[in-house]
């Protein structure tokens, strides 16, 4: 018996996981069982890797409380259950923005915690008299350029704290001051940006005046954002869409990097082992892969895949549990990045621009967070639910779609793309291309 209690993480980091693995390779048996199959892995990739490592060594893994078989059908859904359940955390919480979007054409408070300088009563916004002092007093420091270190040694000593029940820092300061909610808008778009600044300019946006009680000025609300917009830093960061599945055909993975001539900025991939093979350029290898998913996900793909979920019966409760212990793993993974985002400014010691950077991410952590925790699970994994999550996929693939249905990408000679697929790896000829 193998057991890696109280232990989570990487299987690298799992001891008994590494024991098994080991033993596998000695021929010690030739069956594992597991009670479900998350107890094994908890990603599409862990499994996969697995099942191709124990069919080499002639070792079946059977889950006792997940009897799927062994037919064709059976590895689509043990391949897919997981899958689906986890993208669908990332990216399906349409339903629960409908509700949101009515309560924004309403007013209402939208859930998750009041600005600073607010209290919810009734779901209505009102004004905290003595929040709302502090809230003008650094707004005026901002408007004057000055610092706002008083105010925050003045709050901590009166122990006066944020709506979380934390110390007010500067990554609260900087969300203050560009939260238009204070000038009376109540501002809510329906395809929401990750940064909770972006949402608030989207042109989509819902924004009712006057439906808030007015702390700020929106005269001095705007002559902020100017200034605050001085300090900002432009250019987006490279988007990696294919990080870690890139191979060099000598056989060592590669890295992105990025390359600077005549004021443009060039993104690559090259060989970590520097084995001399010439650099790739970023885009061909993201045109490469998404060209790759709509060949994957064609119409008969699709309809085979649907076909193999709906045969399968039983397993709702168990389908829950997994989409509570994903739902829950995501929202624990942004709430310990945006700890530790909040350590790294009570420090006091980083220059503004990095305060404001930091800041602009915890907004988009925070949102992200109050999204996943009013996102439901599906009510059913039915065939129109599994092709519209696949079409979906297809329409418009993103990082998490490519790491999803993408096992690696072997490059030769810059132009030779070598795709494969982590569907095809478990369904084999049963998924053509």
């Amino acid at each position: 018996m193998y057991a890696d209690e109280a232990v989570s993480g990487k299987t690298a980091q799992r001891a008994q996981y590494q024991k098994l693995l080991r033993d596998c390779q000695k021929g010690s048996f030739s069956v594992i069982l597991i009670h479900k199959y998350d107890r094994i892995g908890r990603n599409l990739g862990e499994h996969v890797n697995l099942t191709a490592k124990l069919d080499k060594l002639g070792v079946q893994l059977i889950a006792v409380s997940q009897d799927f078989g062994n037919s064709a059908e059976s590895k689509i859904m043990k391949t897919l259950m997981w899958a689906m359940s986890e993208y669908y955390v990332d990216n399906l919480a349409a339903e629960t923005r409908k509700g949101l979007k009515e309560n924004a054409l309403k007013g209402l408070h939208n859930g998750g915690v009041a600005p600073f300088g607010y209290d919810v009563v009734d779901r209505r916004y009102v004004i905290n008299e003595l929040e709302a002092e502090y809230v003008r007093r650094i707004f005026d420091a901002a408007l004057h350029r000055r610092g706002f270190t008083e105010i925050i040694q003045e709050l901590s000593e009166r122990g006066i704290k944020g709506k979380r029940g934390k110390p007010i820092k500067y990554s609260q300061i900087y969300e203050m001051l560009r939260n238009e909610k204070y000038t009376g808008v109540y501002a809510y778009s329906v395809e929401e940006e990750k940064n909770r600044a972006d949402r608030r300019q989207e042109p989509n946006a819902i924004k009712i005046e006057n439906a808030l009680p007015v702390i700020i000025d929106k005269a001095v609300f705007e002559e902020v954002q100017k200034i605050m917009n001085e300090r900002k830093q432009t250019g987006k960061k490279a988007g990696y869409l294919c990080s870690g599945l890139v191979y060099c055909e000598c056989g060592a993975k590669m890295h992105g990097m990025k390359s600077e001539r005549k004021g443009h900025t060039y993104y690559y991939f090259g060989c970590s082992k520097k084995c001399g093979v010439p650099s790739v350029r970023m885009e061909e290898v993201d045109k490469a892969a998404v060209k790759y998913l709509h060949e994957l996900l064609n119409e008969d793909n699709q309809k085979k895949i649907a076909d193999a979920m709906r045969a399968y019966k039983g397993g709702e409760r168990e389908r829950l549990e997994d989409f509570q212990k994903i739902l829950q793993k995501k929202i624990t993974e942004k709430q310990q990045r945006y700890d530790n985002l909040l350590v790294n400014l009570s420090t006091g010691a980083l220059p503004a621009p990095v305060v404001a950077d930091i800041g602009k991410e915890m907004q988009a952590l925070q949102a992200e967070i109050e999204c996943l925790q009013h996102t439901e699970p599906p009510k059913d994994y039915s065939v129109e639910t599994i092709r519209s999550w696949l079409q979906s996929i297809k329409s418009a693939p993103d990082a998490d779609a490519v790491h999803l249905l993408i096992e690696r990408i072997d490059i030769k000679n810059k132009t030779v793309f070598n795709i494969q697929s982590t569907l095809k790896t478990v369904l084999g000829d049963i998924v053509n291309l």
